[in-house]
């Protein structure tokens, strides 16, 4: 019996972002959901918390780091990566805050996977943490 596949919810406005990430990751072996919203997105993690979450910081509204600290309320545990179209050092370091990944596009293989690989391997964030 193999190992069940790890799920990732991917929340990302760019539909050709959504896309090639996330066939990127199912060719990996993950199970991934995608979310084109910060509203979708959320409702996905109460509905079905993810192994990972990995958020565009651009969605609408809200961004990214508010979706990562929405989901530590229900699921302090839940490794993120946020995912920026520029490198922003403020908002690499309210990642790393968060203990979120920060990733700048373009993503790649060698880039995206040793990420999710190193987040999931990550402790525990704790609440309060």
């Amino acid at each position: 019996m193999s190992a069940p596949r790890r799920s990732i919810l991917i929340a990302e406005t760019d539909g050709f972002q959504r896309a090639a990430v996330s066939r990127l990751l199912e060719s990996a072996g993950f199970r991934v959901t995608a979310a084109s919203t910060f509203d979708e997105a959320q409702q996905e993690l109460l509905a079905n918390p993810p192994d990972i979450l990995i958020t565009g910081l651009k969605l609408g509204a809200y961004n990214g780091l508010h979706l990562v600290v929405r989901s530590r309320i229900q699921h302090p545990e839940t490794p993120a990566i946020v995912v920026s179209q520029v490198a922003d050092s403020v908002l690499a370091a309210e990642a790393r805050r968060q203990h979120a990944a920060f990733l700048v596009r373009p993503l790649d293989t060698g880039q995206l996977l040793p990420a999710v690989t190193n987040s999931l391997k990550a402790p525990a964030v704790k609440e309060g943490a």
